[in-house]
This record gives structure tokens, C-alpha cells and sequence, in this order.
């Protein structure tokens, strides 16, 4: 049985509390509180003129922090340089020493922070143990949610949330340090802020998700998939902009997906080698091919376990593992039959793979 959608309805946009096609600047703020089971997370990444690559992430919470109230407030940033070597920190910041602010983008940990307010971001991380970065995040796009609320609800009653809204294109200018070694950096970059009530190990079996420049224009795409408890629903998501940063796709509307499978030596399970998705809602058709070129990441997050953390992914029903991916990807629009735009460009996606391998589950 099917518990899992994505909340389109008037009403749903009432009990949010968001107006359609507007994001408000609040909605970069906190937006949970430091119970049990909340979560969320500010993350920013940026692909760089000279090949670098940052990721970082703000959390109040640890994963394993979840499970209890009170905040666990950790961060953690990833830096591969030109050359191909990764740097990597995580960061726990004691709980006194954090600022979280309610009406807009103000996340203070310790020497650490993240300030913006829909339009540009500064994104700080002190290189104390000589990773870290001082990036400003410039929105080229306005601020986007995902199939109009982004609000992805599970369960009979909608008990449960997952949701986020993003800034998919940044112009991004700064510094990186690693080694301790400082230089500076010019790129491109994505921001989204993502917020829920259960841990996404238990909401999902498997999640794709990417973001592609293309020409003009700019394209995210989530493609969810329930836990078996929530029916194994899928809730496919693509959003397109324009390069004056209007959204000119935004499905909400089932999907059909063709994909060639390969086995992942290290992880031993299925992933995706190609995925191409056809979309028809709006009166337009959307196709997106996409195919991964390098394995960028690689969390074998359940072979790589303890024997009592397996212990808990046993009991839970789970083989966690993630793989994020540089992709080439092919996207095409027809509309009234006649195709009006063709792009290709290069792309970024992570393939969140929870569960274990089931033919119900899409995959």
C-alpha cells in the first residue's frame, strides 16, 4: 500500500505555511526544533574553473544524535583538489558553542558559519585541522522548491516529512584551504537546505539525485524511493530553469525510467551505469539520459560496519551504502510534438542506495 506522496494540494500549502511559486526568506531558517527524529541540514557544494571540488554541510543533529533530544551540531566539508587527491574533515561543535537563527540563513558553530539570505551566501570553515574554506555563494536563479512544495509526506496520516528548497545555480569566488595551504577559486555551485522528521535511512530505499548545467539552462532532479513500509511509492521530481532563473519545468507527474545496471565491486549491489527518464506533465515532454563517467564517492557504509552497527542495519531491515558520480547527461524538451530545446553538459548526482536489493523497489 502506497503511504508516500508529495503535497501538491491546497491545503497542504496551508498546513506548510508557504505560498506557491514564492520562497520566503524564512524558509532558509531553522525550520525543525531538537527532538528526537529531527533533522536537517544546510549544504552547499561547488565545482571549481581549475577542477576543485568542495562539498560542505551544517547539521544540528549527528545521525546517531537523532535518536535523542537535544542538539548534536556537527559539519563537514570535502575539498578534491586539481590533482585528485581528497581532503576531508568532520567537525562536532559542543552545543553552547552554537547560533541557529529561525528567520533566515544564520548558522554559527563555533569558527565556523553559514549567512545568507536567498541571493548570497558566505560559507565559512575555520582550517583548523587544515581542510576549510571562505566561499561566497552569488544566486544566478531564484530560489526553487522542487515539484512546487518540496514537501515529500509518509505514512497513513502524513506523520512523516522530508523535504528541502535550493539555490540549484551559484556563481561561487573565495578560497579553499587544504594542507594548509591556501588558494583561491572561481566556480559554479548549488546550495539547498533540507529538513525532516525521520531518518532517511528509514523513509527511503533508494534516492537518485543530481543537478545539471546545461547551456542556459539548470535542472535538478530527485527521484525517490519509499521504504518498503511507505509501499516502495516512487516520487520523481524534476525541476528546470531558465537562464533568467524562472522555472520552466516543474513535474509533479509519474515517471517512466529505463535503466542498465552494474554491479559495484566494493559494495557488492546494483547501481544504475545509465538512467533515462522520459517526463510528460505541463503539456511538455522532458527526456534526461544520464551516465556516470567516474565514481567520485564510493560509502560501503554497511560492509565497512561494525559488528554491532550491522547488528542495528540488521534489525532494521537496511544495507546502507551511497555512491556520488560525474555524469554526462542529455537533456531534450518536446512541446506540441516539436522538439524546442536539446543541451548536454556535464553533471553531478549521488545514488543514496539504503535498502536491500528488491524487484518491487525500481531498481
Amino acid at each position: 500500500m502506497s503511504t508516500a506522496r508529495l503535497m501538491t494540494r491546497p491545503e497542504d500549502f496551508q498546513k506548510i505555511g508557504i505560498q506557491p511559486d514564492i520562497v520566503e526568506l524564512w524558509e532558509d531558517g531553522r525550520r525543525g526544533d531538537d527532538w528526537a527524529g529531527v533533522n536537517e541540514v544546510w549544504y552547499f557544494d561547488a565545482t571549481m574553473e581549475d577542477g576543485t571540488k568542495v562539498v560542505a554541510g551544517f547539521r544540528p543533529k549527528s545521525v546517531e544524535g537523532m535518536a535523542q533530544d537535544g542538539d548534536t551540531p556537527n559539519l563537514n566539508i570535502d575539498i578534491v583538489t586539481p590533482d585528485g587527491k581528497e581532503y576531508r574533515d568532520l567537525i562536532d561543535i559542543p552545543v553552547e558553542q552554537t547560533e541557529i537563527h529561525k528567520d533566515s540563513c544564520f548558522v554559527k558553530f563555533g569558527e565556523h558559519s553559514v549567512v545568507g539570505d536567498l541571493k548570497n551566501y558566505t560559507v565559512k570553515v575555520n582550517p583548523a585541522n587544515g581542510v576549510g574554506c571562505d566561499l561566497h555563494y552569488e544566486a544566478l536563479v531564484k530560489p526553487f522548491r522542487p515539484g512546487g512544495t518540496a514537501y515529500v509526506a509518509l505514512g497513513e496520516n502524513d506523520e512523516f516529512y522530508y523535504t528541502d528548497m535550493s539555490i540549484p545555480k551559484n556563481k561561487v569566488t573565495g578560497t579553499v584551504t587544504v594542507d594548509g595551504k591556501t588558494y583561491e577559486v572561481t566556480g559554479f555551485g548549488y546550495h539547498d537546505h533540507q529538513w525532516m522528521n525521520i531518518s532517511p535511512m528509514a523513509a527511503y530505499h533508494h534516492w537518485l539525485w543530481g543537478r545539471l548545467y546545461a547551456g542556459e539552462y539548470t535542472l535538478v532532479i530527485y527521484d525517490f524511493i519509499a521504504a518498503e513500509r511507505f509501499g516502495f511509492t516512487r516520487i520523481p521530481i524534476l525541476g528546470i530553469l531558465n537562464g533568467n532563473g524562472d522555472v520552466i519545468f516543474d513535474n509533479t507527474q509519474p515517471v517512466q525510467c529505463e535503466i542498465e545496471l552494474y554491479l559495484q565491486p566494493e559494495i557488492q549491489k546494483d547501481f544504475p551505469k545509465k538512467s533515462k527518464y522520459t517526463f510528460n506533465d505541463h503539456g511538455k515532454q522532458v527526456k534526461l539520459d544520464i551516465e556516470w563517467i567516474d565514481e567520485i564517492e564510493v560509502r560501503n557504509m554497511y560492509g565497512k560496519a561494525s559488528e554491532q552497527e550491522k547488528a542495528a542495519y540488521d534489525k532494521a531491515g537496511i544495507m546502507p551504502a551511497y555512491m556520488r558520480y560525474y555524469a554526462k547527461a542529455d537533456l531534450t524538451i518536446t512541446e506540441e510534438g516539436k522538439q524546442t530545446i536539446h543541451e548536454t553538459g556535464d553533471m553531478i548526482y549521488e545514488f543514496a542506495y539504503f535498502g536491500k536489493p528488491d524487484s518491487r523497489a525500481h531498481l
